[in-house]
């Protein structure tokens, strides 16, 4: 009798452990399913929200050399492709897209925003942009500008990747024409379009001789990263903010579908990071 008990207890206790090891690995399964659900369906929210929020580029030609397409000669050629965000906030330094009301829209960097001060010079051997913020402008009681905060070696904007995260290829840039006004050498194509015929209101003369240009308020400055060949600010002025299609958001190098869907999961994965850190 003692020996059947002993069965029973030990049978007892093996089922016992047996449906344990059962609900947990129900409850185990159930729940990482859940989580999956739940992760894909936010997820799936999230894209469609993209979609809608976000347009698909391919990048052709070399104006953004060497940050896009930079294996590429002809300008019908296109290597990398970008998603571009048509509601966000546009800043400084942000590559855009714009409608210049041609065919095909362009992809060109903010160098300059409304209200800012701008100008191409030569410093040394090279051609930079020199920017004021409108924010650094000097003005007396009755709003004339008077000054700036800035003087022209800070206002000087050298691009490369410390700086910025891009880089420009300035002994190309310094190639190009130039013109001599005072102690200032400008490049050619800025000066016609900005400075040449520009009235005195437009302009500000900084305490060394250089003229700045300012940017009209809801307008922007735009450059290629190729200045020696880019067609831009510099041949179609300044452009509207009606006329900026919106910035990019994510850069997709050497394009293909499955690099698409990587950039487009990895923006996703840096948002998310983005909402909980906040």
């Amino acid at each position: 009798m003692n020996y059947q008990n002993e069965e029973y207890i030990q049978y007892s206790k093996e089922k016992k452990n047996k449906e344990t090891r059962s609900i947990a690995w129900y409850l185990f399964t159930h729940i990482t399913l859940y989580i999956v659900l739940i992760f894909f369906l936010i997820f799936f929210a999230w894209y469609t929200w993209f979609l809608v929020t976000h347009r698909y580029y391919t990048v052709e030609g070399t104006s953004m050399q060497p940050n896009l397409n930079s294996s590429i000669i002809l300008e019908n050629e296109s290597e990398d492709a970008v998603y571009v965000n048509i509601y966000g906030e546009i800043k400084f330094g942000d590559i855009v897209v714009l409608d210049t009301g041609s065919s095909d829209d362009i992809i060109k960097r903010v160098m300059g925003l409304g209200g800012d001060y701008v100008t191409i010079a030569k410093s040394g051997d090279n051609f930079y942009v020199y920017r004021i913020p409108k924010e650094s402008m000097v003005l007396d009681e009755n709003g004339n500008i008077i000054g700036s905060l800035l003087e022209d070696n800070n206002a000087r904007l050298l691009e490369n990747e410390a700086n910025f995260g891009y880089t420009i290829d300035y002994k190309s840039w310094s190639k190009v024409s130039y013109v001599i006004s005072g102690s200032w050498t400008y490049e050619s194509q800025f000066y016609d379009k900005f400075i040449k015929n520009a009235d005195e209101s437009e302009l500000f003369t900084s305490s060394n001789g250089l003229i700045y240009v300012k940017i009209p308020e809801d307008y922007v400055f735009c450059l290629g990263d190729n200045r020696e060949t880019s067609q831009d600010s510099r041949y179609y002025g300044f452009f509207s903010m009606e006329e900026v299609v919106g910035n990019v958001d994510i850069i997709v190098y050497d394009y293909s579908f499955g690099n698409r869907i990587l950039q487009v999961i990895s923006f996703y994965y840096k948002q998310v990071e983005e909402f909980f850190a906040r």
